[in-house]
């Protein structure tokens, strides 16, 4: 193998360790941060501008979003009752599925006017004798309003109910949600309960969001499929930005550990063209490594990926997870050590050594950073050691699977 390839091979083994080091540590502030479920909140909350609808959708059972109790949806809070749940301590969930956003939404926005529209009518049902006419009636109506459609069918119907008591009152309800149909703009094809749940929205951002997107939809199917397009979109820009808030947590901690460990690109790479020996030891081990897929695996494991995806924390497990994580840092770091690379800092007096002027270029030496102490050598010092930092920071920012990948394709030339 190259010398150049050799010593490309070596440093990019140190990035990939470097990487797992930068990804466990997200990892740990992910978690305790709740990073996560935080995107996740303040996505809804610019999708859902209703507070009302919001804390509803919040505490759903199926959600659970925050730590508060359930409230019904045909529940009447206030909106400052309802910011105040919206706004409690995040719950243990940091990712929804897009089918049942779309149900406890759906459900969250017609449960009231389905009441309105429909439960006279169920409750005269409820009063007719059992048997199979009031089944067929009960199975008609629930369909009405799971899928927004058989008004038509519900109406012909009535005519063939025995009881004229029972018919006359049916008919006369059904009339009755006709005008009240009227009366709100909609047609008594489309899905009159959830367009009419629509406009009792308060929020008018909301309400015209919701509307924009149910437009055109003629039955609940339908509205389903855009309400869902519609969450999709926006987890795709929350995802996005997450990716971005982990990019950014990625450079801190590499520079932290960068830093720390004065893990500098520049001097790494020198060391290793200047000495065969130690180049041929490190790339063996990268190669080995490389192939034996050991990293891969437990990167794969451990890491948290940069993107929302579904997880349901327990909490019961996190100090665990989180003495794991630790654990998986330090072995890393030990890895990083046991290279015997040029890394780590120093302090040592070196105007008395006999080689003062070779001394006085260590850049691992924080003595020949001072001015008064190495006053023509300091800033060539400081600024190539800026750059040595600067690369392993962006390097280590980019991802261990990057560099697996051009070290993979560098092995197999």
């Amino acid at each position: 193998m190259a010398a150049i390839i050799q010593v490309a091979v070596g440093i990019i083994f140190v990035f990939i360790l470097l990487s797992i080091v930068v990804t466990e540590v997200n990892s740990l502030i992910a978690r305790a941060t709740k990073m996560r479920a935080k995107t996740l909140r303040s996505t809804i909350n610019a999708v859902i501008e209703d507070p009302v609808i919001r804390a509803k959708v919040y505490t759903h059972p199926l959600i659970q979003l925050v730590k508060a109790d359930p409230i019904a949806p045909t529940q009447r809070i206030s909106r400052h009752e309802a910011e105040k749940i919206a706004n409690s301590s995040i719950g243990s969930v940091d990712y929804i599925e897009a089918n049942t956003f779309v149900d406890v939404v759906l459900n969250t926005i017609k449960a009231e006017s389905d009441q309105q529209l429909f439960g006279a009518l169920l409750n005269v049902i409820d009063g007719m004798p059992a048997g199979a006419e009031r089944r067929g009636l009960r199975v008609m109506v629930n369909r009405i309003v799971s899928t927004g459609e058989g008004m038509t069918e519900l109406r012909n119907s009535l005519r063939y109910v025995q009881d004229r008591r029972y018919r006359s009152a049916l008919t006369d309800i059904v009339n009755q949600i006709d005008e009240e149909v009227s009366l709100l703009g909609l047609e008594p094809t489309t899905n009159v309960s959830l367009m009419a749940g629509i406009r009792q929205i308060e929020n008018p951002n909301l309400r015209h969001a919701l509307s924009t997107v149910m437009a055109g939809a003629d039955s609940m199917e339908v509205a389903r499929s855009n309400l869902e397009t519609w969450f999709n979109n926006s987890m795709q820009r929350a995802s996005a930005a997450y990716a971005g808030k982990m990019k950014n947590l990625s450079i801190c901690v590499a520079l932290f550990f960068a830093l720390a460990l004065n893990i500098d690109t520049l001097h790494i790479g020198r060391a290793l063209w200047e000495d065969p020996a130690l180049r041929e030891e490190i790339s063996s081990e990268a190669s080995y490594t490389a192939q034996s897929g050991d990293l891969q695996s437990q990167r794969g494991e451990n890491a948290t990926d940069n993107e929302l995806r579904a997880s349901r924390a327990d909490d019961g497990s996190t100090l665990e997870d989180a003495i794991g994580t630790g654990a998986n840092v330090a072995h890393q770091l030990q890895d990083i050590q046991d290279l015997n690379l040029p890394i780590g800092w120093s302090f040592q007096n070196v105007s008395e050594l006999a080689d003062e002027g070779r001394a006085l270029s260590d850049p691992n030496n924080l003595w020949n950073y001072f001015p008064e102490n190495n006053p023509d050598g300091w800033l060539g010092l400081l600024a190539a050691k800026f750059f040595g930092i600067a690369a392993t920071v962006i390097a280590a920012a980019q991802g261990a699977p990057f560099w697996f990948g051009i070290v993979n394709r560098i092995l197999r030339r």
